[in-house]
């Protein structure tokens, strides 16, 4: 359980980061259209990178909650089974 909090801790950091960097003044350093990577303008780049880490934490944390959910009972206290609470079902 400890590990899944230091997950979640460590998502909320990165996407409080993430806020700083993409807007003014965190954006500062990044703002100028040279070098070219990959062909986009450095700011533009440097937006995508942030965009694509985060995808990567949040698939950390998807796996990491996914790992913690499995790992813990599978039934109610009446030893009927759970269900998953993304299903869309009302449990």
């Amino acid at each position: 359980m400890n590990r899944v909090r230091l997950v979640r801790a460590a998502t909320t950091i990165y996407f409080v980061l993430f806020l700083f960097f993409v807007t003014w003044p965190g954006f500062v350093p990044f703002n100028r259209p040279l070098p070219l990577v990959l062909g986009l303008p450095f700011n533009m780049a440097a937006i995508g990178l942030w965009v694509g880490f985060g995808a990567v934490v949040l698939f950390v944390l998807d796996r990491s909650e996914e790992r913690n959910r499995s790992g813990g009972p599978t039934g109610d206290a009446r030893g009927r089974p759970g269900r998953d609470s993304r299903a869309g079902g009302a449990g």
